[in-house]
């Protein structure tokens, strides 16, 4: 149940990072350089995949409530 909640705080950054990121790139009227963006935009996603394979290890390894409650108050769960 726990992993639930940390896909579903995945999800929920992950869609905000993407809408943030497709928003700038439609509004800034500087030209970059696309293959810098580019490589920016992908290093972003492989750090937010890394830090979501490694809550999930953690909290399967280790069952910290403290972790869990974290994230259950985070995403405003409390019961």
């Amino acid at each position: 149940m726990v992993i639930f909640f940390v896909l579903i705080a995945f999800f929920l950054s992950w869609t905000w990072i993407e809408l943030t990121i497709f928003v700038s790139n439609r509004f800034v009227s500087v030209n970059l350089n696309k293959k810098f963006n580019n490589k920016f935009i992908w290093y972003l996603r492989s750090i937010a995949l890394l830090l979501l394979l490694l809550s999930i290890l953690y909290m399967y390894f280790f069952q910290n409530i403290s972790f869990q409650k974290a994230i259950q108050y985070c995403l405003g769960i409390i019961r």
